[in-house]
């Protein structure tokens, strides 16, 4: 006996649905949660100005001694690691875990070179501030255009002149 089933055209469409949430969750949701490349930890944030590149970047909880910042041409990697919140974590009953744990790796790469031994840093309740200054030859300059036979070139950075 063959059973005869009623045309539903939206079950196609839920269907798809159903796959796009998954793969969206896959993803983006859980992606690096308790592996070695977190994309949901050490959020940044990051702006550039006449004088170089100013990064926020948010690790709640992780101390300054397991936090590596290293540059290499003009990116900044960051690599750091997030401890367990409690020694025994997998041996507890926990109630709600949305906190994830373990290392992470960010990276920025800039436009312009930096200037790597003039990079500040601060960090302070879990947020470390960058500043990575653009190299001197990488800033914006004025010249200024000789009038006559005389040749003169005089070059203005950052409003003096030199």
């Amino acid at each position: 006996m063959s059973m005869m089933m009623r045309h539903d055209p939206f079950r196609e469409v839920v269907s798809l649905r159903n796959a796009m949430d998954q793969l969206f969750e896959r993803s983006f949701v859980r992606s690096g949660l308790g592996q070695s490349s977190q994309t949901g930890f050490a959020v940044m944030d990051a702006y550039e100005d006449e004088q170089g590149y100013h990064i926020r970047a948010f690790m709640p909880g992780v101390k300054p001694k397991d936090i590596e910042l290293t540059v290499q041409d003009n990116t900044i990697y960051l690599k750091g690691v997030l401890h367990p919140w409690h020694a025994d974590h997998e041996k507890v009953n926990w109630l709600v875990q949305e906190s994830s744990t373990g290392k992470f790796e960010r990276s920025i790469t800039f436009a312009r070179a930096i200037h790597a031994n003039g990079i500040e840093t601060t960090y302070e309740h879990g947020i470390l501030t960058i500043f990575a200054p653009v190299a001197a030859e990488s800033r914006p300059r004025k010249i200024s255009i000789s009038n006559g036979t005389q040749p003169k070139q005089e070059v203005v950075t950052s409003g003096t002149q030199a």
